[in-house]
């Protein structure tokens, strides 16, 4: 897939990315569109619903939030406030009556006394007649008439029969009748009287006349006394009680209506109240809303910007723009069409399923082969583009946090150290279940939910679940990219070093000395790449076809010469030479692109040499024509480009100078290393790679030890005589 894709790249140029981009945003639309598009039911009234419907938008149901708020002031108890000072108020009255009663018998006898004396005076034989009780009492009602004192009022309120008992009784009773109707009032009136428990408390006082010394007709009268005398002490405040009305109604919080809340399941019966929250959340209206998919188009193109942005930043070449394109939208289409299905299974009941979402999956997989910022940008997409496909299934607030969730989840993918998933298997899986499970405790904490319960059980199992599953998709999906996307993948390379592959069988038959010497440079560069966290796997087997143009004429290297065979260059001018030896580049570039081998494999056949001078056949020539310039006797290149090159370029020339040595030293062999590494820097070989000078230390000491356990002088053991005994 890696070729067909090559291919079409080349055939589009620089319109592939932006093919691409536009391709796997059309996809992801529509991957999306089922749960943003404008819906409008056919809901019958007091009919059977025919599907779950959900609430597509947070909306305030305002009837619902009057009705509460109207329950809310009617619970409110109403506010009274306690008088205790009405006592001394209500006996006060009491006491004005009596005083006043005094003053008018007082007032009585007085005028009485004078008209006696009067008539005396003027010698009438007739006395004048003694103001009656009933006279009495209809001054005191005069004289009570023209007082404005309240308590002027207390006596106005008693029967006319009352006052003229009062009138009639002597001061003593008089007395014991007050006494006892101020204590009794003043008794019952030290305890809360609120208006509807008056009557009740009138007669319990009224009762305590039963036990006083008083007669019954005197009873009668204190009886009018405490009747009136006694009055509600704990009295409703309106102005606080409404006050408190009111303060309970803003405390009532508007009723809502929340996005994703099911308004009515499917088979049961839409009555008045669920048709009137279905037609509040507008899915009875025929003018539908394109929002939520506008909303959608944005991200997209957003999404395209931060991507456009990188690619311009990065300044990479269309062949590697064009596959990291390709690799980004096929995991986060992959991660859309997870997030979808789980959106399915979540819609028909099964309620946070959306929790198992393997959220670090693709950033960890585009963090390990493309670049963390691209596991980055994925992350974030991912999460945003997670508020529209859960849009119909999930309030906004849990939205949110469940958005928040996969963000934070697959941070931790994003931030993965740049190597093989399957060195981190303990690491990685242990530390996604973790953080998802940490993340589920939070958010319950925060919600203060009771955690014994079994959705939260279920929640904290999906978040241990997806973290696991993060990983194992990741691991499971690692051999396909490689094999699609990665020119040195794994796999292909195990392939490819299979010594049955027909060019490796080639040069094992047609070429053996060439056959042995790349197996030896495949060693010395595997070990040499690894110490410098290079591809190990790729450089061997790079090695095993970087000679294999050297098929073309294999005698004409003397690698592939028989014992004691004349070289056939002896026969040859420097110049054909040289054109002999140059061949076997270009011929293996030639033959690997037939044989349809990766182009990282193409690439070191071609830049093994890199420019380099033939110098052997350029000194003959030189010898032979002045004029030849060094130009003409170097390789066509290109330089090494990476470090596995680079690698192969030392490895290579070493190998064959160090098999030409006779029982070389280590001395010998660390000389011949440097001297190659030394010449190489000064000739400028290494400049268009990004290889270091500490790089390249580690290099010549891991050439250094591969040679001298190779080619290192071997003690010649003595042969044992036989005894002639």
């Amino acid at each position: 897939m890696n070729r067909f894709l090559e291919r079409i790249q080349q055939k589009l140029g620089k319109l592939y990315t932006p093919i691409v981009m536009l391709l796997f945003s059309l996809l992801l639309f529509l991957i999306a569109y089922p749960s943003v598009r404008p819906k409008t039911l056919d809901v019958e009234l007091y009919h059977v619903a025919k599907e779950t419907i959900r609430a597509t938008a947070t909306v305030e149901d305002k009837e619902k939030t009057e009705e509460a708020r109207k329950l809310a002031a009617e619970a409110v108890s109403p506010v009274f406030h306690y008088y205790p000072e009405f006592v001394k108020s209500q006996t006060s009255k009491v006491e004005v009556l009596f005083v006043t009663i005094d003053e008018i018998n007082t007032a009585s006898e007085k005028l009485y006394q004078e008209k006696i004396k009067e008539a005396e005076k003027n010698g009438e034989t007739t006395m004048p007649a003694k103001p009656t009780s009933k006279e009495k009492a209809a001054s005191l009602k005069e004289k009570l008439a023209t007082n404005t004192n309240v308590a002027s009022t207390f006596g106005s309120n008693l029967p006319d029969w009352s006052l003229i008992q009062l009138f009639d009784s002597d001061a003593t009773t008089l007395k014991n009748i007050k006494a006892t109707s101020i204590d009794i009032i003043n008794e019952a009136m030290k305890s809360q009287i609120s208006e509807d428990e008056l009557t009740k408390e009138k007669q319990k006082a009224k009762d305590k006349l039963d036990f006083s010394d008083l007669s019954v007709q005197n009873q009668k009268v204190a009886n009018l006394l405490i009747d009136n005398g006694i009055i509600p002490n704990n009295v409703l405040d309106e102005d606080a009680t409404e006050v408190s009305r009111a303060e309970a109604k803003n405390k009532v919080q508007p009723t809502m209506i929340l996005q994703g809340q099911v308004l009515v399941q499917e088979g049961h019966i839409v009555d008045n109240n669920t048709y009137r929250q279905i037609e509040l959340v507008g899915l009875l209206d025929k003018k539908m809303s394109y929002q939520p998919a506008y909303g959608l188009i944005i991200l997209l193109v957003m999404q395209a910007i931060i991507l456009v942005f990188d690619t311009i930043q990065k300044k990479r070449s269309s062949l590697s723009e064009g596959r990291d394109m390709t690799l980004y939208g096929v995991l986060v289409v992959l991660s859309a069409i997870v997030m979808k299905s789980l959106e399915l299974i979540q819609s028909s009941g099964a309620s946070n399923v959306s929790m198992i979402y393997p959220a670090a999956m693709t950033p960890l997989l585009l963090t390990l082969f493309i670049s963390r910022r691209y596991g980055i940008i994925s992350n974030g997409f991912l999460a945003a583009y997670s508020l529209f496909i859960f849009m119909s299934d999930t309030g906004s607030g849990f939205g949110v946090v469940m958005a928040l969730y996969y963000a934070l989840s697959g941070m931790i993918g994003a931030i993965v150290a740049k190597t093989r998933v399957n060195k981190q298997l303990l690491f990685m899986g242990i530390w996604l279940a973790a953080f998802n499970l940490g993340f589920m405790l939070m958010i319950n904490f925060y919600q203060n939910t009771n955690l014994l319960t079994t959705d939260v059980l279920f929640l904290l199992i999906y978040g241990v679940v997806g973290g696991l599953m993060s990983f194992v998709m990741a691991l499971a999906i690692m051999p396909f990219i490689d094999l699609a996307f990665e020119p040195n993948a794994v796999l292909k390379m195990t392939e490819l070093s299979n010594p049955n592959q027909p060019l490796l069988k080639r040069i094992l038959t047609e070429a053996p000395g060439t056959y042995h010497h790349s197996i030896m440079v495949a060693n010395l560069s595997a070990n040499a790449v690894q110490e410098i966290g290079g591809d190990s796997v790729f450089a061997r087997v790079a090695c095993y076809y970087h000679d294999v143009g050297k098929l073309m004429n294999p005698m004409f290297f003397v690698e592939n010469l028989p014992s004691g065979m004349v070289s056939p260059h002896e026969q040859l001018t420097p110049e054909q030479s040289r054109d002999m030896i140059l061949s076997h580049v270009s011929e293996g570039v030639r033959i690997l692109t037939e044989e349809g081998l990766p182009q990282t494999i193409i690439d070191i056949c071609a830049q093994h040499h890199g420019t380099t001078l033939m110098r052997f056949f350029y000194i003959k020539a030189k010898e032979q024509n002045d004029a030849v310039t060094e130009e003409e006797f170097r390789y066509p290149g290109p330089k090494p480009q990476t470090k596995e090159a680079v690698v192969i370029n030392i490895a290579d020339s070493a190998e064959a100078a160090a098999r030409a040595m006779s029982h070389p030293s280590l001395e010998e062999i660390e000389n011949l290393v440097y001297g190659i590494i030394k010449s190489r820097v000064a000739d400028g070989q290494f400049n268009e790679s990004d290889i270091t000078l500490k790089e390249l230390d580690k290099i010549a000491v891991s050439i250094i030890n591969g040679l001298n356990g190779t080619f290192h002088s071997r003690i010649k053991y003595p042969k044992l005589e036989k005894n002639n005994e």
